[in-house]
């Protein structure tokens, strides 16, 4: 009897687990392993306040760009390329100056999503990795801002690619971090606006939760001390299920995270030189930096 009851038992676990299951949408499973598939519709609509939450950083980041890049040039002369520029939260500033600016990103959901957010701007679908995308001396200066940079296994092609497409004297301006250091808790997530935890914390923490109107985000950042390989795994949970019975979303950022000074050399081996390091801690993104490199 007692045996029949355990099976019993273990057969509607069994069935459980498999309902549970049947209403993820499971990012390992192969169906959506590619980066244009997490950039998709939905996250597009709600990158904005998990990546770019913090009025005071996109501020910094601006006044950075028009002291370093814009700054003593005629306008007519400067042509900016943002590279996997996303949705594109400095895209309006640039129209407002008057400055020429061409975003461009893989993902033609996070495209729309820049092109609705600022009207009349110049935005296009490409891969970073390709040099064909540009004549060479083709632009002024370049960005790559966000953690961009990081989600490529080799960084070197994208530094190459810049310079190529730089005019000589031009700028390329990179958001680097200290891998090892930083505080990977997204703004919203986080107690106090502008301010780090990490000091005050025994451990370091590394895990993100938002309560959303649908959903809940959880978001975890995971990297081995001293070692390169990282990701930042997301899992939205859905208060009711989606018209197709999604009850959770689940994704990985896998990122190559090499220590901020050996990216700064493969920068470097690129042909760049390191003019600036600009560090965020006044907007409360200790071991963070927006690095100025010339061609």
């Amino acid at each position: 009897m007692f045996e029949y009851v355990v099976l019993i038992f273990i057969v509607i676990c069994m069935y459980s687990i498999s309902l549970w299951d049947r209403g993820r949408e499971d990012f390992e499973s192969g169906k959506t392993m590619n980066v244009e598939d997490i950039y998709d519709d939905f996250y597009a609509n709600i990158y904005m306040p998990l990546w770019h939450s913090s009025k005071e950083t996109n501020e910094f980041e601006q006044v950075t760009i028009q002291e370093f890049m814009l700054a003593d040039k005629p306008i007519t002369t400067v042509k900016v390329l943002d590279m996997c520029c996303g949705v594109a939260p400095h895209a309006c500033f640039f129209k407002e100056l008057g400055v020429e600016y061409l975003g461009v990103d893989i993902s033609s959901s996070m495209l729309q999503k820049a092109r609705n957010n600022c009207p009349g701007q110049k935005f296009q679908k490409g891969n970073m990795k390709d040099a064909s995308l540009f004549s060479p001396k083709s632009f002024s200066g370049c960005m790559l801002l966000g953690f961009s940079i990081y989600e490529f296994p080799n960084p070197k092609t994208l530094s190459d690619n810049a310079y190529l497409w730089i005019q000589p004297g031009g700028e390329f301006l990179v958001h680097l971090i200290e891998p090892d250091k930083f505080d990977p808790m997204l703004d919203l997530a986080s107690p106090f606006a502008a301010f780090s935890l990490q000091k005050y914390s025994y451990d370091r923490q590394t895990k993100s939760q938002i309560y959303f109107e649908d959903f809940k985000y959880s978001g975890e950042f995971k990297k081995k001390m001293n070692e390169d390989d990282a990701s930042f795994d997301e899992i939205f949970t859905f208060y009711n299920p989606l018209s197709d019975g999604t009850k959770y979303r689940e994704q990985s950022h896998k990122l190559n995270m090499p220590s901020m000074e050996r990216m700064i050399d493969i920068i470097k081996s690129s042909g760049f030189r390191l003019k600036e390091k600009i560090h965020l801690v006044s907007v409360g993104k200790e071991y963070q930096y927006l690095v100025l490199f010339t061609k």
